[in-house]
């Protein structure tokens, strides 16, 4: 039995992330030694934002990103990615995923939001508050996997934008997730 951890794409390649997102010139890491110690297979799923919005987008809210368009490219997006997780599941591999909880679409637990965010970049004050639940892409994707009968992985969501972000929290964090099975 293999462990495999999809971790979002911005964890491989932080560059993926919009100007100035980076908190680091490559990796995250933090996620990736663990992964790394522990001996889990990666696979790295597609940038929504990146795959829809380029290199040159600006960061947005959910309440920006949760159109039609953009549900039915995260719904493409899905299908590959749990094409790819099925042959682990049928399996008996250990599969996890790794999101960022503070982005619209990759957030596992939290997203950013905004009622007051829209049209030019430069918003002035900034609103933006975290709230509970899930992305857009993951919410397309938990769909796609329970048209496959297949279970939602367990997850958890870096935090590093967080105005109080704490690794070591973080990293028992992914440790729980990790040991887990």
């Amino acid at each position: 039995m293999a462990q495999v951890a999809f971790l979002a794409h911005c964890l491989l390649n932080q560059n993926a992330k919009t100007l100035g997102g980076a908190k680091t010139p490559a990796v995250w890491e933090p996620v990736i030694d663990i992964l790394l110690e522990r001996g889990w297979v990666i696979r790295q799923m597609p940038c929504p934002e990146l795959a829809f919005g380029g290199v040159r987008r600006f960061w947005w809210v959910r309440e920006q990103a949760d159109t039609p368009l953009f549900r039915e490219h995260c719904r493409r997006l899905a299908r590959t990615v749990a094409a790819t997780m099925q042959p682990h599941v049928s399996a008996g591999d250990d599969v996890v995923m790794i999101g960022i909880d503070s982005s619209p679409t990759m957030g596992v637990s939290f997203q950013p939001s905004s009622t007051t965010w829209g049209g030019e970049p430069n918003i002035g004050a900034d609103d933006t508050t975290m709230v509970d639940g899930e992305g857009i892409f993951l919410e397309e994707l938990r769909a796609e996997l329970e048209s496959r009968d297949l279970p939602m992985p367990r997850r958890t969501g870096i935090r590093h934008w967080f105005p109080d972000y704490d690794p070591a929290e973080e990293h028992a964090r992914l440790v729980e997730l990790l040991e887990n099975a």
